[in-house]
């Protein structure tokens, strides 16, 4: 990627991720998650951190727990630094930098739907873990939904629940909790995506302040089934909720 296209890009997320309902429902599906499944979390790495705005939410929310961050893009870790106070490293997450054993949680929010090797990231995922650690991550949905959307951001894989789960299992995951999300608003994803497509460009994008705050009550509903343990059964993107065995 080219210096000049990398720094339009990243400010481009970093205006969005702040405001847009779809980053606002994941920062609260993500906080929800760490709430319920790692309260007591004390070493968190986000695989993936990009600007760093989830670990900016997360230290807001868990004030104590050390943070850190890896991305591939020395941009992104310069800004996911000066946002968040968090450690971060610049690296790959099919190539993790870290030590065995090193955090409790860990977090990569679409990272894997991208060009890397899949199994060498979930392989260093379980590595960096501790026993009894928890993994979340947050997935693309479906890859027949794959669209211009991806093709702008450089996406290359979707996956569905069953698949994200034998994914994990493979690697040694016990799956806790695992639910598709962005549910009521699928059947508009499909529509503008795969049958009035007339885009290159993709979603991520300013909405209107009306339809942003709608969007956002539609998620807020669906986040409190989630939250409640009950998963959804389609939706654009996939919750997963994964420990490391203690044995």
């Amino acid at each position: 990627m080219k210096a000049g296209m990398e720094s339009v890009e990243y400010t481009l997320m970093e205006e969005v991720e702040g405001t847009m309902w779809w980053y606002h429902g994941l920062h609260a599906n993500i906080l929800g998650a760490l709430s319920t499944y790692a309260p007591n979390t004390n070493d968190l790495l986000d695989a993936g951190c990009g600007t760093g705005g989830m670990l900016k939410v997360i230290h807001e929310r868990f004030p104590s727990a050390g943070l850190n961050g890896l991305d591939i893009s020395e941009q992104a870790c310069i800004a996911a630094r000066a946002k968040s106070g968090a450690s971060v490293m610049l690296g790959s997450v099919d190539a993790l930098p870290h030590a065995n054993a090193s955090f409790d949680t860990l977090i990569s929010l679409d990272v894997l739907g991208y060009d890397l090797d899949v199994d060498a990231a979930v392989n260093g995922f379980f590595r960096v873990l501790r026993p009894g650690g928890h993994i979340i991550l947050n997935l693309a949905a479906y890859r027949w939904m794959l669209s211009y959307h991806d093709r702008a951001v450089r996406q290359t894989h979707r996956y569905t629940r069953s698949g994200a789960k034998e994914l994990l299992q493979r690697h040694g995951f016990r799956i806790v909790f695992s639910s598709y999300w962005n549910t009521f608003l699928f059947p508009l994803m499909v529509l503008r995506r795969k049958l009035l497509p007339n885009s290159a460009a993709s979603d991520v994008k300013p909405f209107p302040t009306l339809v942003n705050n709608a969007f956002k009550t539609c998620l807020a509903v669906e986040r409190a089934l989630i939250q409640r343990g009950v998963p959804l059964p389609f939706g654009g993107s996939v919750l997963i909720v994964a420990q490391r065995p203690t044995a």
